[in-house]
């Protein structure tokens, strides 16, 4: 599964000196709203390095709480996992990165997103657990999710700051 996150990095000058946050947001809206919490997916420690690498990148908690409500929210309305869950039965829908190498064999806790509890073929409702071992940058790239929950997330996001704006 490919994603097409359409990540930008943002640089603010800070009285403290400048800081590279990477967010979701176009630039567009950036500049003419600003920028909300939820909308920073993390922060570039050390703004002066080239490109954005895990070991200079600190996720922000406020966007890793909101993604995870959106896929609590939209997650057992999504085909694939509604038919994943009948073919399961019982047990767990385990929502795993795009990005993993081997997503039909075991996949390293960091690829793992969350799951859902289910039941008789069903998800059961309000069962979604985060994963809190799931790195939101890794090695091998930003997260990737479903297109249809990418699609969520970026009109959850675009929605959510729009109201701290009214």
């Amino acid at each position: 599964m490919q994603s097409d996150l359409p990540l930008l990095v943002c640089k603010v000058d800070q009285p403290e000196g400048p800081v590279a946050y990477v967010t979701l947001t176009p630039q567009d809206q950036l500049s003419v709203r600003g920028i909300a919490p939820q909308e920073i997916v993390g922060q570039i420690i050390d703004p002066n390095l080239p490109g954005v690498a895990p070991d200079n990148f600190a996720r922000n908690r406020v966007f890793v709480e909101f993604l995870h409500a959106v896929i609590a929210r939209h997650g057992p309305s999504l085909p694939g996992l509604i038919d994943e869950a009948q073919r399961q039965g019982e047990g767990l829908v385990v929502i795993v990165d795009g990005r993993a190498e081997t997503p039909a064999d075991a996949v390293p806790p960091e690829d793992v997103v969350g799951a859902f509890q289910v039941a008789d073929g069903r998800i059961v409702a309000d069962s979604y657990r985060a994963n809190p071992n799931h790195r939101i940058l890794s090695a091998r790239g930003f997260f990737r999710i479903d297109p249809e929950l990418q699609r969520h997330l970026l009109e959850d996001l675009a929605a959510s700051a729009a109201g701290e704006q009214a």
